[in-house]
């Protein structure tokens, strides 16, 4: 082999080593930039990642922040109106038991005032009874009087005028008759005027529960006392109760009334010539009378027994005055318990 030979092949050796190696060189710069474009990618995803982790982390901390901030102001407000209610609870609290304090010192002077009355009534009771005789011989004088007076005057008269015919002079039966009637008329007015009164206050005690229905679903509807409570509207309705006529006194006036009544009856029939027993009832005193009466047969005063007709039929409107009395006891016993315990509170239905 020559030397030009020698030399070429050297040449082709080193072109190929040198071609190899840029080969290398180049592949390794291309892996090389390769790693880096991939770590930069890397390091650029991992820095958008940590960014928006801390950007998510910040948005829940301020989202917890505010949470806590909502919280704690909620919570304050809560506290607030909790603090308002307890307020109001205990203002309407000492409201309801400055009212109900007013109301048990109105029950217990009313009750005070129940038994001043009721001792006040026995005292008058025991004086009645001890001065009953007295009063009754007093009633039966005074009309005994009046009989013969009126006789006398009728007497006078035909005597002292020339000329006049003469009137028939009343017998005693006649004019105690006419008291009879007097006393009937007047017993009658004040069953009709007691009728009255009763029917007058039991309208109001029953109608009141219904109005204050009416004026409580009106309430709700918004259409009346906007502002006022529910313990507003029964207050209210409390003090209207008080203010209807109990009746209490009219109740004890006529029980007196009534036994004057009966004491005059008692005087009627005695005046009729029968003695009446305290013991006896006036029912039994009349039958016993009349029968002796119609005994006498053609003897009979047809006076006597139209007399004794009129006190019994006084009597009966008597009795049924009790029943009415019995009514508007009721009734004042129902309008006292609207005022200490109406039928609106808990105990009642709504």
């Amino acid at each position: 082999m020559n030397s030009w030979q020698l030399t070429t092949l050297v040449l082709v050796v080193l072109a190929a080593v040198i071609g190899g190696g840029g080969w290398l060189i180049l592949h390794y710069n291309r892996e090389r930039k390769q790693q880096l474009d991939e770590r930069l990618l890397a390091v650029k995803r991992a820095a958008v990642e940590r960014a928006a982790a801390e950007k998510a982390a910040a948005e829940q901390k301020w989202r917890a922040e505010s949470a806590a901030i909502n919280q704690a102001a909620a919570e304050r407000l809560a506290a607030k109106r909790l603090v308002a209610e307890r307020a109001a609870v205990e203002r309407a609290a000492v409201e309801r038991a400055a009212v109900e304090q007013a109301i048990a010192e109105w029950a217990a002077a009313e009750q005070a005032e129940a038994e001043r009355v009721r001792y006040q009534r026995s005292s008058e009771e025991r004086r009645e009874t001890q001065g009953g005789e007295e009063r009754m011989r007093a009633v039966e004088d005074a009309i005994a009087e009046w009989v013969e007076a009126e006789r006398e005057g009728n007497r006078l008269a035909a005597s002292t005028t020339p000329g006049k015919p003469v009137e028939r002079t009343y017998t005693r039966t006649e004019a105690l008759h006419q008291q009879v009637r007097s006393a009937a008329e007047l017993v009658e007015k004040e069953v009709h005027d007691l009728e009255f009164i009763k029917n007058r206050i039991e309208a109001n005690v029953d109608f009141l529960p219904i109005e204050f229905q009416q004026t409580i679903e009106d309430w709700k509807a918004g259409k009346i006392f906007r502002r006022s409570t529910f313990e507003d509207l029964k207050l209210k309705f409390r003090y209207k109760a008080y203010s209807i006529e109990d009746g209490y006194e009219m109740l004890y006036l006529y029980n007196e009334w009534l036994n004057q009544q009966r004491q005059k009856l008692r005087v009627f029939i005695r005046l009729m010539g029968a003695e009446v027993d305290s013991s006896e009832s006036i029912q039994a005193a009349i039958e016993r009378v009349e029968k002796t009466e119609r005994e006498k047969y053609l003897e009979m005063d047809v006076d006597v027994i139209f007399t004794l007709r009129d006190i019994r039929a006084i009597l009966e409107k008597l009795i049924d005055m009790e029943t009415v009395l019995r009514e508007l006891e009721a009734v004042c016993r129902k309008r006292s318990e609207q005022i200490i315990a109406p039928p609106w509170e808990a105990r009642g239905s709504l």
